[in-house]
């Protein structure tokens, strides 16, 4: 869960206020128990910062009952845990919500070129103390973190044979003392790296789900963020010719910069900013068509907050038929339910949304974030931009089209009905699938699609336009079914037929790089059709070659 957000602007200090609007478009991701913000901030001596039982100095706040942040001039032992210890950083955390830290800690209109926030949702450490709350440091370096760490004991071994530290026992403070170490080590690029794949330092490795942004501080400070290998957690970039902003949900980017070129990193990428000069290992995806300008006569969304207005919209469908909806800024949970009618939404729809639709009409003109059709069973969704994570998860009936890419997990246990995505996908298409066609036409972006496609299918078919490797489609690790058949072989627990049997299991999956029949063609082609007036396209799917991928009869 969790929401996080950093940004890194070149010509223009941003202030406090348009962070915690971002984070506050995600509160749906966080709870009351905890958020935090960092900020580039340097001064003449390091800043040290602690939550005390009881104040030091003259320089401290009261949060609540018996506990105070306090400001040091020194490092002194106390009896109380220093979060911060940075001449280049500044940090506050409290027990509430992101507005709570204005307010608490007086710093309306503070600002600053490089912003990290985090509303969190607390799982492996509890939410009652703000120790706990993000962001967390190591000397010039702090990170915010969506995700939960099943790596957490051996990164910290890792960290305590180099240096004595008192951990709060928050899986995320980890990554902060890991990437402080690796990057003194190694450079930042590669620090980032050893995180995703410990290929030098394998205990410090990060395992389980996470998206990270972090700020190394320095009279040049680094910026940057990254995503898991496997992508179990979403980030979203947004640029401008000044601005990098990050975020866990594409709504927060355009909070910030409604202007902002905005897509979708993948599994195991990461952007850096320094200086000038943005870099990494990510690709840029945005991709949209020309989109027809939104109606007077509409619902302004921007006047509810992002749950309240889709019971307001199904009333409307209801009593109308028809609904226009514009301003829409990760509004969740918008066509829920819905069986008749037509809504057309201008905007980022928030997660959720589209969930159990059984009829209707339903047009996004912008994107939609994560989870996105999901139980759908009947009617017609197209969507004007691209798709977030799990569109179409265990869908059974209906029809959803996509202009641009859909994130990782699309199409994950359909069931039935039809996707076409005009873009690429991310990782695990498919994903148990049971039924239904999947297509990936590769039109409006080519890029290659994602590995781990159809893992676990047992029904329907993807068509993938182009020559998919092999390797992408496996749905196991071939390597090691080898190994553990021949082990078998070898220490008599299995005859040869048990062997070839069970290397046969290994491919479950049909799969066959081709021309379309007449009759795949025949199939297809209304959906295609569809898809070409919808978006005012003129795609064709005859002469060129698919990977075409079903479950072996």
């Amino acid at each position: 869960m969790c929401g996080i957000v950093g940004l890194y602007s070149l010509r223009q200090k941003v202030p406090v206020e348009v962070v915690v609007r971002a984070l506050d478009v995600m509160k749906e991701r966080g709870t009351p128990h905890g958020a935090g913000l960092a900020l580039y901030n340097p001064s003449d001596k390091p800043r040290i910062k602690a939550f005390t039982r009881q104040p030091i100095g003259n320089r401290y706040v009261k949060l609540y009952n018996d506990l105070y942040d306090v400001e040091l001039t020194e490092l002194i032992n106390i009896d109380g845990y220093i979060y911060l210890n940075s001449k280049w950083i500044d940090v506050y955390k409290v027990v509430g919500w992101p507005n709570d830290i204005v307010k608490i800690y007086g710093i309306s209109g503070l600002s600053s070129n490089i912003w990290l926030g985090h509303t969190r949702y607390p799982t492996n450490s509890p939410g009652r103390l703000p120790y706990y709350s993000h962001p967390f440091t190591a000397g010039d370096v702090a990170i915010v973190h969506n995700g939960d760490l099943s790596s957490y004991g051996s990164n910290i071994n890792f960290i305590r044979y180099r240096a004595h530290v008192k951990f709060t026992g928050n899986d995320s403070e980890a990554i902060a003392y890991l990437l402080s170490f690796l990057a003194s080590e190694l450079g930042v690029e590669e620090a980032v790296e050893e995180l995703m794949y410990g290929r030098r330092y394998r205990w410090a490795r990060l395992d389980g789900p996470y998206a990270v942004s972090f700020i190394i501080g320095g009279p040049k400070p680094v910026f940057g963020a990254f995503v898991d290998p496997q992508h179990f957690r979403p980030l979203y970039v947004g640029t401008t010719d000044s601005m990098l902003i990050v975020a866990s949900e594409a709504a927060a980017i355009k909070a910030i910069e409604p202007r902002a070129a905005v897509w979708a990193l993948r599994s195991g990428e990461y952007i850096i900013a320094e200086g000038d000069e943005v870099r990494g290992n990510f690709k840029k995806r945005y991709v949209y068509p020309e989109l027809p300008q939104p109606p007077e006569d509409a619902i302004d969304a921007s006047q509810y907050d992002t749950v309240s207005l889709a019971p307001v919209v199904r009333a409307e469908l209801q009593k109308r038929g028809e609904v226009k909806v514009v301003n829409v800024l990760g509004h969740r949970y918008l066509g829920n339910g819905m069986s008749s009618g037509t809504l057309k939404v201008w905007g980022v729809v928030g997660n959720a949304s589209a969930n159990v639709m059984s009829g209707g009409v339903y047009f996004v003109y912008g994107d939609v974030q994560d989870d996105f059709g999901d139980a759908m069973n009947g009617g017609l969704a197209a969507i004007f931009g691209n798709a977030g994570d799990a569109v179409g998860q265990a869908k059974r009936g209906g029809e959803i089209y996509v202009y641009g890419d859909v994130g990782s997990r699309a199409a994950i246990q359909h069931r039935g009905g039809v996707m076409v995505v005009g873009g690429s996908a991310g990782k695990y298409l498919g994903e148990y699938m049971g039924g239904g066609t999947v297509v990936v036409l590769r039109a409006t972006n080519n890029e290659e699609v994602g590995n781990m496609i159809g893992r676990g299918m047992v029904g329907g078919e993807i068509y993938i336009r182009g020559e998919v490797p092999m390797d992408y489609i496996s749905p196991v690790d071939k390597r090691a079914l080898e190994r553990y058949a021949k082990s078998l072989l070898i220490d008599g627990l299995a005859g040869v037929e048990d062997y070839t049997k069970l290397l046969d299991g290994a491919e479950p999956l049909a799969v066959e790089h081709r021309e379309l029949t007449e009759e795949e063609i025949a199939k297809l082609s209304p959906y295609i059709t569809k898809f070409n007036n919808i978006f005012n396209l003129n795609i064709k799917i005859s002469r060129d070659i698919f990977t075409i991928i079903r479950p072996k009869k």
